[in-house]
């Protein structure tokens, strides 16, 4: 009986990845299918730690979160503020966890891809933003990983910048001089196949990437 039960959870996998894949694909329709794979605890397991977590990625979806005023850079999912909030009187009250408006205008504006590169010596993820004439923004941290949290990356910015044809720009946040929690988090991936990953970050929010190479659907 367990192969006719097996075969049947790998095709409704195929089936939510597909929705997933789509790029007419509603917020509800990969909040639901995004919900239920991971409930299943389909996918790779101890995810950070298998080479298929490896490569180019490119973002499809993530989820929203509403604008806090309390936390207006954002807020980790620890209640903790970024940056300067730290500083302001009642940033270290505890906050839902939110993306930051700019996270949010960059990733909904432009194609991002993620490279996570985990089995060199040096470990690293490095962030790409596509802009306008062919420019880019690259954002390239230092990783870890570990047997104790076989699921996330953990990672510090350490170098940011802006290229345009032969120009580079330096990345306006000096994160070499930020206080290392200032420069940290994390990505917990729940889900990762051969050709989908969902990942939540250390804001809350959840991402939602295709590898490079795979075929995304389109609307028929």
């Amino acid at each position: 009986m367990w192969l006719p039960t097996l075969l049947c959870l790998t095709s409704r996998f195929a089936e939510l990845e597909s929705i997933l894949l789509r790029s007419d694909a509603t917020a509800d329709a990969v909040q639901r299918s995004c919900a239920e794979l991971v409930a299943s605890g389909g996918g790779v397991q101890a995810p950070a730690l298998s080479p298929l977590i490896e490569g180019e990625w490119t973002l499809l979806h993530t989820s929203k979160s509403s604008f806090n005023p309390r936390a207006p850079l954002g807020a980790r999912s620890d209640g903790s503020a970024p940056g300067l909030e730290s500083l302001f009187p009642g940033a270290r009250q505890a906050v839902a966890a939110s993306s930051s408006p700019i996270q949010r205008a960059i990733l909904d504006a432009f194609t991002v891809t993620q490279t996570l590169e985990l089995s060199v010596p040096s470990p690293r993820v490095t962030q790409t933003v596509q802009l306008p004439n062919g420019a880019r923004l690259v954002l390239g941290a230092a990783a870890s990983t570990s047997a104790s949290a076989p699921n996330r990356v953990s990672f510090r910015f350490d170098e940011g910048f802006v290229q345009s044809n032969q120009l580079r720009l330096p990345y306006p946040v000096p994160f070499r001089l930020l206080p290392e929690a200032e420069s940290s988090g994390w990505l917990d991936t729940l889900y990762l196949s051969d050709t989908l990953r969902i990942s939540t970050g250390n804001k809350g929010t959840t991402f939602v990437l295709r590898r490079n190479g795979a075929t995304r659907a389109e609307p028929v």
